[in-house]
């Protein structure tokens, strides 16, 4: 079986720029930074996203605007975030090696936050998290990935 080697920050860099050209992509340092605009769907709102990247890390995503994501009525928490305040999105279960350094961000990272999005918007209308999921923080039994 032939192993897949881990991409470089110039692969991860080339795929944000042919896949998501119209954000702003740099790299500086020995991190890969993206910031763009994306939308959940045609009628949904737009947010400008971060992600932060240094390689044999994980991806760190961000929501930088609006600066406060509204909270459903009797919800005092964001759903499915690393960081309430710094609005990190968790997008994915690590344990379950759902996102490897051998994957582009432009991908799996990506899309994965308009899906959060998505779901976001839902749980903004109904106080009901949609996107499923878990958590490394839940008390929930971990085998139950969704």
């Amino acid at each position: 079986m032939i192993k897949k080697p881990s991409l470089n920050i110039m692969q991860q860099y080339a795929a944000l720029k042919r896949d998501y050209n119209y954000g702003d992509i740099k790299i500086i340092g020995d991190r890969l930074i993206w910031e763009g605009k994306l939308k959940s769907s045609p009628i949904g709102d737009e947010y400008l996203i971060k992600i932060s990247y240094k390689k044999n890390d994980v991806p760190k995503i961000f929501v930088l605007q609006p600066e406060n994501l509204k909270l459903p009525e009797g919800k005092n928490r964001l759903m499915h975030v690393y960081d309430h305040e710094k609005q990190r999105l968790c997008l994915y279960y690590p344990d379950a090696k759902e996102w490897t350094n051998k994957k582009t961000i432009a991908s799996t990272i990506l899309p994965w936050a308009i899906e959060w999005l998505y779901h976001y918007e839902i749980w903004l209308i109904t106080g009901n998290w949609t996107g499923g999921g878990i958590h490394p923080s839940d008390e929930k039994d971990k085998s139950e990935i969704k």
